[in-house]
Order: structure tokens, then C-alpha cells, then sequence
């Protein structure tokens, strides 16, 4: 049988992207997958294999080996090495694995390594073939549609399925989890805009170099609102020539957020006495009472939603 070799990286991301399927059925501990490619930003993308191999804690079976459907990974099947920390057992278990892949017949087979999580697109997107980003138009029918054509009078609302835009967000959102397991770091928010900008937006996400078109008294980075009315205004979404107005359902990463101040750049320290602490992940208009969040980051809010309507 074809087994394909592994290399080891330390802090890689793997990206299950362009196949039949399209999610991991749960969070594995990996490093990298072998039959894998890697991008300029040192993702590993991609796999042709017929069986990936993903190592998790749990429950161990009697011998740390157990075959399972794929789920929603490109793959036919998945082979999962639990609870195997010791050379001894990995070595046994990848042993096992392979005469297992022998028995079913398979001619290909990846084997991550440890350390890393799985990048997973989001369960709402569809399959996209050959394409790095679509635009989904949402059916009036759906749940997701009447869920967000209840904030103000749709014309359309589309869903934005970016590959890239979603693997750098998920990237940030994954070391923002690990770095504050127990907050709420991600919030979904609004954000007005133009129809020149939603070209932008849709290909490239937001540009906190845009910031002043309407107001940086929290800083100089990109605006949300907490409620969709405030966005609907059209000092944040001006109509086009038709009428038309735009607005953002976007996936913000708040994290721990600091005051906004005027001229702001960046978020302020987490420790005035302690710059090891790192800064801030945001910014808002009142800590207790948040409204208005700003991020100086573009990874750090993703696109998810475009929403055009006219103001009843």
C-alpha cells in the first residue's frame, strides 16, 4: 500500500478545504497532515487521501486504534489514535493503522502529527468546487434568511464563503480561545457600508485603513455596532443610486476589550506595569455597557453576512 511520509512543524494549522466534505467531527490535536501542501503563510492545506489519521485524548479503546465514518472531512474514512502519548504506543497504533488501511483496501493514507488544531469552515457553507471565495444567495425559505431578514427590510442577503479570509480569522479565533478558555470572545456584530466598499470587503475583509469615512472617536480601526439599527443609518450605509443599502453580519473577535480613545492605534496595555502582558484584543465606547466595538486587527473580524436592504 502507499503510505506517504510525514514532516514535523511546530505551531502549523491544517485546512481541510476543496472535497466532498468539509468539517472535522471533533477537535483533534495535530501538527500537520502528510499528504498536505504547505501555502506562503505556513498552513497546511489541502488532502487527497483516502484516510486521515487524527490523534486525540479521550477514551481508549484496548488498542488506541478506531475506525469511523469521515464525517464532514474530504476523506472516506478516518482512523483516530486516542489517548497515545508514548512513542511505544504511537508507534504501535501507526502500526495497527496501517494493517487496518490493508484490510479495507485503501491505496492512500495521511498522518498528521501532534499539536495543532483542525481549521473547519463553518456548517452553514455549502461545497465550493475549484473556487477560493463564493457568494452564497441566501433562499428567502431558509432559516438562516428569516433569521437576518428580520432586522430590516431585505432585498437580498448573501453569505460570504472566503477560504482565506475564514483560515486567518480562525487562526486568531483559535489563539484568542486558547488564551482566554472561558470568555466570550467572539461576538456578531454590524457593520454599515457603501456599495463600492462591499467589492472590497467581500475579497479582501475590512480594512481598518478606511477608518475616518465616518468617525474615530474610539480609535482608528474598523467599527461595529452591537445592534443592526444603528448600522442601517445612512451616515454608515449610504444608499446607492437605487436605493439600496448594505450592511455587514460579521464574526468579531472582542476578546477583552479596552476603552476607546480618539487617535487610538492599537489597544492599550493589558498591564500599564507589564509589558510582557501583552495589549488588549479591542476597543470599546463603554466597558460596562458596550455599543461600539473597534478592531485594529482585519484578521480579527470575518465577514459572514451581506445584507442589502432599503430603510422602510
Amino acid at each position: 500500500m502507499f503510505c506517504e511520509s510525514t514532516n514535523r512543524y511546530s505551531h502549523n494549522i491544517v485546512t481541510v478545504s476543496e472535497s466532498d466534505i468539509s468539517f472535522c467531527p471533533h477537535q483533534p490535536a495535530l501538527n500537520c497532515v502528510v499528504s498536505m501542501s504547505s501555502d506562503s503563510s505556513g498552513q497546511v492545506v489541502g488532502s487527497d487521501a483516502e484516510v486521515l489519521v487524527l490523534s486525540s485524548q479521550g477514551t481508549q479503546p484496548s488498542d488506541g486504534v478506531v475506525i469511523t465514518k469521515p464525517g464532514n472531512l474530504p476523506t472516506k474514512h478516518i482512523i483516530h489514535m486516542v489517548g497515545r502519548t508514548k512513542e511505544a504506543d504511537i508507534t504501535s497504533s501507526m502500526l495497527k493503522t496501517l494493517m487496518m488501511c490493508e484490510s479495507h483496501k485503501l491505496q492512500s493514507v495521511s498522518f498528521p502529527a501532534l499539536g495543532t488544531a483542525v481549521i473547519q469552515p463553518p456548517r452553514t457553507w455549502t461545497r465550493m468546487v475549484n473556487k477560493d471565495m463564493e457568494m452564497i444567495d441566501l433562499a428567502p425559505a431558509s432559516g438562516e434568511y428569516k433569521k437576518l431578514s428580520s432586522l430590516c427590510q431585505c432585498f437580498q442577503i448573501q453569505r460570504i464563503q472566503n477560504k482565506y479570509l475564514w483560515q486567518r480569522y480562525a487562526v486568531k479565533k483559535q489563539i484568542l480561545d486558547k488564551k482566554y478558555p472561558t470568555n466570550k470572545n467572539e461576538l456578531n456584530l454590524y457593520h454599515g457600508t457603501t456599495a463600492d466598499i462591499c467589492h472590497k470587503i467581500n475579497s479582501t475583509g475590512f480594512n481598518r485603513s478606511f477608518c475616518g469615512r465616518n468617525a474615530t472617536v474610539y480609535g482608528n480601526g474598523t467599527y461595529f455596532a452591537k445592534e443592526s439599527w444603528y448600522s442601517c443609518q445612512d451616515t454608515y450605509s449610504n444608499p446607492d443610486v437605487s436605493g439600496l443599502k448594505y450592511m455587514y453580519r460579521a464574526r468579531v473577535l472582542v476578546g477583552k476589550p479596552c476603552k476607546g480613545l480618539q487617535g487610538m492605534k492599537e489597544p492599550s496595555p493589558l498591564s500599564a506595569s507589564n509589558p510582557q502582558a501583552g495589549l488588549h484584543d479591542s476597543a470599546v465606547d463603554d466597558l460596562q455597557k458596550p455599543f461600539i466595538y473597534v478592531v485594529f486587527c482585519d484578521a480579527g473580524a470575518y465577514p459572514e453576512y451581506l445584507i442589502s436592504f432599503k430603510t422602510k
